[in-house]
């Protein structure tokens, strides 16, 4: 559904979101989940709660979801997360600009990780609405940013998470990657890397990994030497392991 979406994708993801608080706040998710209530039963629900308020492709959608069986009901609301964000992002790939979504949404991650008094401003507080979290985010953010990028940062505000904005902003762009079958490599050294050692470690990556590489890289003195290098829960640590030759090699100058 989503892939055949083409550009309305973002649109549909923006429902689907949308759609995810609404069976979090109404609390939704366990009558949608209950495993002692038949499929048919719960996708009549889902019929009778949304159809003619959201596009009838959102309602098939979760009418096919609440019809399986599931762990626990947070897990659905999680799901629709991820099949809203991916159709935004399904949407951006059928115009081709779903590589520029990916980067303007890394460059609003390093804008608000260094910047301690925005960062804080963003999350969860008893002194703001997320309303005003989320007008705040478009004030310093909509003139530099396409619609799609937009409404995923939107929504990565308005998502409440251990680790915050910045945590949402990685799962956003982690699913672009996958989405161009690239992985994410988080590299911290000591210095910047030339764009040669740039390439010569990315060719280094992708041999070990089997994929192709996208770096993000941060600078931290406190490394040394070396670099340490993050793809999900691999960790290639070559600022305290001398056996990691080909990681050493590829930073040499």
């Amino acid at each position: 559904m989503l892939v055949a979406a083409g550009a309305a994708g973002q649109e549909l993801g923006e429902q689907i979101l949308a759609l995810a608080h609404q069976v979090a706040k109404a609390r939704l998710a366990g009558p949608l989940t209950d495993p002692g209530r038949d499929g048919e039963d719960k996708a009549a629900l889902v019929g009778r709660l949304l159809e003619g308020k959201v596009d009838a492709r959102v309602v098939e959608l979760l009418q096919g979801m609440v019809r399986g069986r599931w762990s626990a009901p947070v897990d659905l609301i999680s799901s629709l997360h991820d099949l809203g964000i991916a159709s935004v992002l399904a949407g951006a790939r059928a115009d081709g600009t779903v590589d520029d979504v990916e980067q303007e949404l890394f460059d609003v991650t390093d804008v608000i990780t260094a910047n301690r008094d925005l960062r804080q401003a963003l999350e969860p507080s008893r002194r703001t609405t997320t309303e005003d979290r989320v007008r705040l985010a478009r004030s310093l953010f909509a003139t530099r940013l396409s619609a799609p990028a937009m409404s995923l940062l939107t929504w990565c505000v308005r998502h409440r998470t251990e680790g915050g904005v910045p945590r949402n902003l990685r799962r956003v762009t982690e699913l672009a990657a996958a989405m161009q079958s690239r992985v994410i490599a988080d590299v911290v050294t000591a210095v910047p890397m030339t764009r040669q050692q740039e390439g010569r470690l990315i060719a280094v990556l992708q041999r070990r990994l089997g994929s192709d590489v996208e770096l993000n890289t941060m600078v931290d003195p406190a490394v040394v030497g070396g670099a340490k290098v993050t793809v999900g829960n691999v960790v290639i640590d070559s600022t305290v392991s001398s056996s990691i030759h080909d990681l050493r090699a590829a930073l040499a100058s």
